[in-house]
């Protein structure tokens, strides 16, 4: 979306705004640490920013982008990465597999 093309419908009709979604007052976003379920205290690091928001106007997908070095930086060390998963190719084993 970024780049103006849509990966939904591959699209040419991508438009971007700031704070596009009225997401609270000011539409801007409170970065927060990621917490555990079983966290009890105050959780402190914090930080606003700013949430691009993209939106393809021939199918209606929307994308969201936190931009800014401060903020990625912020998200690498107060979030809990996500682990990288392969697609499922035609010669992996199917649900029912002995592991």
């Amino acid at each position: 979306m970024r780049r103006g093309i849509c990966p939904q419908c591959d699209g040419s009709a991508v438009y971007a705004a700031r704070n596009g979604l009225g997401l609270g007052t000011g539409s801007r976003v409170g970065l927060r640490p990621h917490i555990e379920p079983e966290f009890r205290g105050a959780a402190v690091p914090h930080q606003t920013e700013d949430l691009w928001h993209y939106v393809c106007a021939a199918c209606g997908y929307v994308e969201t982008y936190v931009i800014g070095d401060q903020a990625l930086a912020f998200v690498r060390r107060n979030w809990a990465p996500v682990p990288v998963v392969p697609p499922a190719g035609p010669d992996a084993p199917g649900p029912d597999a002995p592991p």
